[in-house]
């Protein structure tokens, strides 16, 4: 069919080229980026609020004016935990979307699929609160993190055991997974240097019944105990172990896990006694000077309760923020990806130190400490320590 633009009155052919030209102003105005993340699958309990937190970041970004005068639109698609879902929601942001840099993801087996697309595509990525060890020095290309590296948390985990007891014998836990074994193997070797005798114990995934894991566990007679696994093995293990008749110091990794895990966990085991837990960012209840922010923006945004996931995501907005200021008008995903390696953040107390890039450490030095649950919230139990690379060899 031919239309003939020509029997239309000029105020309303002027009309409209005026609004397409305002569209694509509009358009050229925004940086346009992509966030793939659980908020279906076994792990959304702690992918969404670190989706939460993010989105709040860019929420309050943008209500200022954005950066460079400039909105930050975000893509957002869930992939459930699966892989082949998290490559093509990557691949359709990438085509589709046009997005400059893909934030977020989950679990490792996801990450690791997305950056081999993403690398074909030159496109950058930066995971939270799960990483893997390509964004370690010497870092692979397109990749980098804020998150927990099970090999790196293993080692903090270790270190921050003597701020509980200087000696004795440590009890790690894991499911059997890839994740979880790099972090045990790295925490029995923290704990062997630091003189702690070692013991551990390896349960399937999908275990339910925990009673006769956590009995082999007091059969040890541990000084400490750590879980390095999810928020629902933790809420499960902490249980059993309190009812086999250990009732000493717990660790909670911090892998997914939040205040409110260590919350439930003392009700469910009748007492908050001897809990503590290892994060790489402060608890929404810290002093930190940085959460105020967060928490008026989850107020005006209507999330409630923000946590130590929120303060992940969070802080991921603080480091998509500062790589899109330093990319400029002209961002390109070139450009985007040179300008990650030259972020450095100063994150207001929301973990012990700045967060910073370089080309050949997409990592950073990473700040982890130790928390203790007492009078109904986490409270520090020491100084945060700083962590600039792996003591042990990552196999």
């Amino acid at each position: 069919m031919t239309i003939n633009i020509w029997n239309k009155p000029l105020t309303t052919l002027l009309a409209a080229m005026a609004a397409t030209v305002i569209a694509g102003q509009v358009q050229a105005q925004e940086y346009k980026i992509g966030y793939v993340t659980d908020m279906s699958g076994p792990l959304a309990g702690s992918y969404t609020p670190t989706w939460q937190g993010f989105e709040l970041y860019m929420k309050a970004l943008n209500d200022k004016g954005g950066i460079n005068g400039r909105k930050i639109r975000i893509s957002l698609d869930d992939d459930g935990l699966r892989a082949d879902r998290a490559v093509a929601a990557a691949k359709k942001q990438v085509e589709r979307d046009e997005v400059l840099g893909i934030f977020g993801l989950s679990l490792s087996s996801t990450i690791g699929p997305v950056i081999v697309e993403m690398r074909k595509a030159g496109v950058p990525v930066v995971s939270t609160f799960s990483a893997v060890l390509d964004a370690l020095a010497p870092a692979k290309p397109f990749y980098y993190s804020t998150g927990v590296t099970f090999e790196v948390a293993g080692e903090a985990i270790g270190t921050l055991s003597q701020q509980i007891t200087p000696k004795g014998k440590v009890v790690g836990i894991t499911f059997d997974s890839v994740g979880g074994r790099a972090a045990l193997r790295h925490n029995k070797l923290m704990a062997e240097k630091l003189g702690y005798t070692w013991d551990e114990v390896v349960f399937p995934v999908r275990t339910a019944d925990f009673t006769p894991f956590a009995q082999s566990v007091a059969a040890f007679k541990p000084d400490i105990v750590v879980g390095h696994y999810g928020a629902e093995q933790n809420l499960g293990m902490i249980t059993a172990l309190r009812a086999a008749g250990y009732a000493g110091p717990y660790v909670i990794a911090s892998y997914g896990a939040s205040e409110t895990t260590a919350k439930q966990a003392a009700e469910r085991a009748g007492s908050g006694a001897n809990l503590y837990m290892v994060s790489r960012y402060a608890p929404a209840t810290d002093s930190a000077p940085g959460l105020p922010a967060l928490r008026e923006a989850a107020k005006k945004y209507g999330v409630e309760n923000p946590g130590m996931m929120h303060v992940t995501g969070w802080t991921l907005g603080m480091l998509a923020a500062n790589a899109l200021e330093k990319c400029g008008a002209n961002c390109t995903r070139e450009s985007l990806d040179k300008a990650i390696q030259q972020v450095k953040i100063d994150t207001q107390g929301l973990t012990g130190g700045a967060i910073e890039m370089t080309a050949n450490d997409h990592y950073g030095p990473s700040y982890w400490r130790l928390y203790r649950w007492e009078a109904g919230e986490l409270k520090p139990a020491g100084s945060w320590i700083r962590k600039d690379k792996l003591e042990f060899p990552a196999q």
